[in-house]
C-alpha cells in the first residue's frame, strides 16, 4: 500500500474526547508523530458540537464520579470552558426529596459540595427556571456548564501547536494485519499508524468490526432554545427534574431544555448527530414547560434532535480492543467525561499506572460473548432511567 500520510498514532475523530487525546497524548515529550482526523474539523458535525453541556460531577457510579471530577479539573484550567454556575436538583414529592437526600449523603462522601436547600433558596437561584411548589431541592455548588466548543478548539491548538497535525478526511476503514493494527483509509489517501484510536462516538461501530460486540446505540433526544433575552447579571445554575426526566439550562442570552420522557428510539446518525425532528418531540417538550415558571415565557424558537450514545451499562467503552494490538476505543463518552477519560487512555497508553477498577469498568470488551440484540435493547431501556443511574450530563 502506498501512504499518503505517516504516523505513530492516528486519532480517528476529532470532537472534545479526540481532540483531548490529541492533546494530551502530544504532552508526553516523547515526540511521537500524532494525526487527529475527522470528516469535519469546523463546524463539528458529532455530539460535541450540540451537547446541552451542563456538568453534574456527582454520579451513583463511583467510575463516572471520578471521570467527572477529573474532568471539571481540566475543563476550568481552559479560558472560556467551564463556567462555574452549579447545579440543582429538584424534587416535586415525599419520595424525590428523599432520593436527593441520599444523593447529598453520597456526593459529600465523594467530596463534592452539595448541600440540601429550601425551596425557597432554590427559587432564588434559578427564579425563571424553577416553580416555587417544589418539595426539596440539592444544590452543586462545584457544577456548572461546558462550552463544549470551546474546549475542543483550545485542545486542537494547543496539541496543533505541539507538532499534531490536523487532517480534514473521512474515515472508511481501519487497516489490521496479523494481530495488529497498520493505519487508516481516508478520503485524502491511506494513514499509515501503528496505534489508531477510534473516537468517533455514535459513528463508532462502523469501524469496529473486530469480533466483539460494540453497544453504542444512537438515540433521538429532544432539546429546545428558547426566545433570546438580555442576559442577567448573573447565570443560573443549570436545574433538574429527575422524578420528570426534564433538564433545563441558562445559556446567557436564552435559555435551553431537554427531556427523556418519551419512549426510546434508536436512531442512526446520517452526516450530523442532527437527526429529523420526532413528530410527538412537540408533546413532550410542552409537557417539560410545565415545570418553568409562566413569567418566564419560554416558548422554543429553535427545535432539535440531538442524536447520542447509549450502552447497556451506561458506561462508555474507553480502552484497548483485544485481539488487534495498537487499537483503542474512546468511545459513549459524554462532555461529562471526556476530559477525565480522555487521561485516563492517554495513560494507559503511555504505559502509566492506571486504576485496574478504571480499566475493568471502561474495558471497551466487557459486552464479549453477549447477543449484540440484546445488548442494544439493555441500552434503549436504560435510556428513561438516565437520571437513577450512570450519566450526569450530555
Amino acid at each position: 500500500m502506498e501512504f499518503s500520510h505517516t504516523a505513530d498514532i492516528a486519532i480517528v475523530g476529532a470532537g472534545i474526547v479526540g481532540s483531548a487525546l490529541a492533546y494530551f497524548l502530544s504532552l508526553s515529550g516523547d515526540e511521537k508523530r500524532i494525526i487527529l482526523i475527522d470528516r469535519s474539523l469546523t463546524p463539528l458535525k458529532g455530539s460535541t458540537g450540540h451537547a446541552p453541556g451542563f456538568v453534574g460531577q456527582y454520579n451513583d457510579s463511583e467510575v463516572l464520579t471520578h471521570l467527572a471530577k477529573d474532568t471539571v479539573r481540566e475543563y476550568t484550567k481552559i479560558p472560556g470552558g467551564f463556567d462555574t454556575v452549579g447545579g440543582l436538583e429538584v424534587a416535586t414529592s415525599l419520595t424525590g426529596a428523599e432520593r436527593l437526600k441520599c444523593r447529598h449523603d453520597s456526593a459529600r462522601r465523594a467530596g463534592l459540595p452539595a448541600e440540601l436547600v429550601s425551596s425557597d433558596q432554590a427559587t432564588r437561584l434559578a427564579p425563571a427556571l424553577i416553580k416555587g411548589d417544589i418539595t426539596a431541592a440539592l444544590h452543586f455548588a462545584s457544577d456548572g456548564a461546558a462550552n463544549a466548543t470551546r474546549i475542543t478548539t483550545f485542545y486542537q491548538d494547543e496539541a496543533h501547536n505541539r507538532g499534531v497535525k490536523l487532517l480534514q478526511a473521512d474515515v472508511t476503514k481501519v487497516h489490521h494485519a496479523n494481530g495488529r493494527v497498520d493505519g487508516v483509509t481516508t478520503s485524502s489517501g491511506l494513514v499509515s499508524a501503528q496505534t489508531v484510536i477510534v473516537a468517533t462516538g455514535i459513528w463508532a461501530p462502523d469501524l469496529c468490526d473486530f469480533g466483539i460486540p460494540i453497544p453504542i446505540v444512537p438515540v433521538a433526544h429532544p432539546y429546545m432554545y428558547g426566545e433570546y433575552h438580555e442576559p442577567k447579571l448573573l447565570k443560573a445554575p443549570w436545574v433538574r427534574w429527575p422524578e420528570h426526566h426534564v433538564y433545563a439550562r441558562d445559556h446567557g442570552t436564552f435559555y435551553g431544555l431537554g427531556s427523556y420522557d418519551h419512549q426510546p428510539i434508536a436512531q442512526q446518525p446520517k452526516e450530523i448527530a442532527i437527526g429529523e425532528w420526532i413528530r410527538h418531540f412537540d408533546a413532550t417538550l410542552d409537557h417539560a414547560l410545565r415545570f418553568i415558571p409562566e413569567e418566564t415565557k419560554l416558548t422554543p424558537r429553535e427545535t432539535f434532535n440531538g442524536i447520542f450514545s447509549m450502552t447497556p451499562d451506561n458506561m462508555p467503552l474507553v480502552g484497548a480492543i483485544p485481539g488487534t494490538d495498537g487499537l483503542y476505543l474512546a468511545a459513549a463518552v459524554w462532555v461529562t467525561h471526556a476530559a477525565g477519560a480522555a487521561k485516563f487512555l492517554a495513560g494507559m497508553m503511555k504505559g502509566d499506572g492506571v486504576d485496574d477498577g478504571l480499566r475493568k469498568a471502561l474495558d471497551p470488551s466487557r459486552f464479549q460473548g453477549r447477543d449484540i440484540e440484546e445488548l442494544t435493547r439493555e441500552s434503549l431501556d436504560g435510556y428513561n432511567q438516565i437520571y437513577k443511574a450512570a450519566t450526569a450530563s450530555q
